[in-house]
């Protein structure tokens, strides 16, 4: 049984999961308490287990979150699919992108109502995700131990005029590397925290419509030019300017020299090749806080 961490921030930050390394990246989260857990990035799979009393956020995850043995836990999660197993007195706050991706199993006193979290680089990852539509399946839930006939649901759903009182949490984010730093949250009814980002619409339907963000819905990644293609590009330019030049009676040999210059300081200004994340060898693709 692992040692219990009480009244602790852990942060995974925007860029620091599926982001930087492009490959399927778990995260194993156990045995906290009043804790406060920020996982802010792509990831593949995400597992919290024993844990109390705890905020927990869970950005875009093309797999499975699984909650196992948790207790008056507030969890703002988006998953392809998300199971609860022996799970008490919590409040689910989720996107899921297809019906009845929300599974219990032994769980009771479930509080759910959609996803309402923004932060920086949100809509990028959902891209990353893969995720091209937007309904959100939040209400749709599959119960392997359903109550019997006449008794109370294990869940209740939270009615929509109480979740747009408070329609967004928007997180102000303070990193520190790859895992730490501190987090804040505002509560708010329309866009206010600059940089955050909301690619989700509210239980009410309405979007996160701030002016920082009106570009993201058509924006899509572009990679830098290569140096070969900058090469390239100078080249052209040097090729038409010299043919001007011999047009004008420059003479052959001061066109040549001219072409070689070009060309030497277009190789020594090309920007160098953007730098790609290494993992050193053996290091593990699973994040793990115990």
């Amino acid at each position: 049984v692992g040692s219990v961490l009480r009244e602790q921030t852990y942060l995974k930050p925007p860029g620091s999961c599926g982001t930087k390394w492009g490959d399927a990246v778990s995260i194993e989260v156990e045995c906290c308490e009043a804790c406060e857990i920020y996982v802010l990035d792509v990831t593949s799979q995400v597992q919290i287990a024993d844990c109390k009393d705890c905020r927990i956020v869970i950005g875009p995850c093309t797999g499975s979150v699984f909650l196992l043995d948790c207790v008056g836990c507030t969890v703002s999660v988006a998953a392809a699919q998300l199971r609860l197993r022996d799970v008490q007195a919590t409040e689910i706050r989720a996107f899921v992108p297809t019906h009845e991706s929300i599974v219990l199993e032994a769980s009771s006193g479930i509080k759910l109502r959609a996803w309402d979290t923004a932060y920086p680089q949100l809509a990028a990852q959902v891209r990353l995700a893969k995720w091209t539509g937007k309904e959100n399946f939040w209400s749709n839930v599959f119960d392997f131990s359903p109550p019997p006939p006449g008794g109370l649901l294990h869940y209740q759903l939270t009615p929509v005029e109480e979740q747009t009182a408070t329609r967004w949490c928007e997180l102000v984010l303070e990193s520190r590397g790859l895992s730490g730093g501190t987090v804040s949250e505002t509560l708010s009814i329309t866009p206010s925290v600059q940089g955050c980002e909301c690619p989700f619409a509210a239980a009410d339907g309405s979007t996160y419509q701030a002016t920082w963000c009106m570009h993201l819905e058509d924006e899509e990644p572009r990679a830098p030019p290569s140096p070969k293609e900058a090469t390239a590009a100078t080249d052209s330019s040097t090729s038409l300017q010299s043919a001007t030049s011999i047009g004008g009676g420059g003479g052959l040999l001061e066109w040549l020299m001219n072409t070689l210059r070009s060309w030497l300081g277009a190789a020594a200004s090309a920007p160098a090749p953007p730098e790609q994340a290494v993992r050193n060898p053996g290091e593990s693709n699973v994040c793990v806080l115990q």
